[in-house]
């Protein structure tokens, strides 16, 4: 399985070139896609048509993690004969956007189901989601091959309590982390630090950590060096274009 950067910015940023949180997953003849945050649509043609891509999952209702919708929409719909990937997404997703957009088929070429926790299958993938806490009807996902063989992909959305992702970080998985606060404390409870991160990712016995989803103003290098003082495997930081293969 491959994993792919596409996004990895916060809820803003002033740093050129980089879309909101959106990540690329490959296996076997199936792509998908976690969420699709700002300016991540045509950032992921870089690496993949939608033309490929089976299915989109959004994590939660955040528009840093779901505005890119809209391009993708009008592309399925005007480019592309209204063919496009599923879409697996909080329950009230739909609606809301159809209000914001005054149409409520905005979505409607987008087939798919609302999120529950539960695994679901899409092609040669297995996706397991779970409620995190953030807001309501958050989820944190685990991406596997569809035969149950090899190491997983956790990926945390945005979450505040480390604990969340017991049900899903395994021995030898590669678990891709929001650390908003990075090596500083936890403000608020609905995003991690960096060592919050990283314990998790040490009980969960994961082989490699990703700490994304850092705030502008927080120090990467420092993040990092927080979450390698509690976790002994790879610990590494999200950048637009990282690729890494789970195994």
């Amino acid at each position: 399985m491959k994993l792919t950067v596409v996004g990895c910015a916060p809820s803003y940023t002033i740093r050129p070139g980089r879309s909101s949180s959106c990540y690329l997953v490959e296996h076997g003849s199936t792509r998908i896609v976690l969420d699709l945050g700002a300016g991540s649509f045509s950032e992921t043609w870089r690496y993949s048509s939608f033309g490929e891509v089976a299915a989109v999952f959004i994590s939660h209702m955040h528009a840093d993690h779901n505005v890119d919708l809209i391009p993708l929409r009008h592309w399925v719909k005007y480019a592309n004969r209204g063919y496009g990937p599923a879409l697996y997404s909080p329950a009230e997703l739909r609606g809301r956007f159809g209000e914001f957009q005054a149409d409520n088929d905005f979505l409607a070429d987008l087939h798919g189901e609302p999120l529950a926790e539960r695994s679901f299958l899409v092609g040669d993938l297995r996706i397991e989601a779970v409620h995190v806490t953030h807001i309501p009807d958050s989820f944190a996902f685990r991406v596997s091959a569809a035969s149950g063989d090899g190491a997983g992909l956790v990926y945390s959305g945005d979450c505040g309590v480390a604990d969340d992702l017991r049900p899903l970080v395994r021995a030898g998985d590669t678990l891709l982390s929001e650390a908003a606060w990075g090596a500083g404390k936890q403000e608020v409870p609905i995003h991690m630090t960096a060592a919050q991160a990283a314990g998790a990712a040490a009980r969960g016995g994961a082989k490699n950590l990703i700490l994304t989803h850092i705030l502008d103003d927080r120090r990467e290098s420092d993040a990092r060096a927080a979450a390698a003082k509690l976790f002994d495997g790879d610990v590494s930081v999200a950048q637009p274009g990282l690729e890494l293969a789970v195994r």
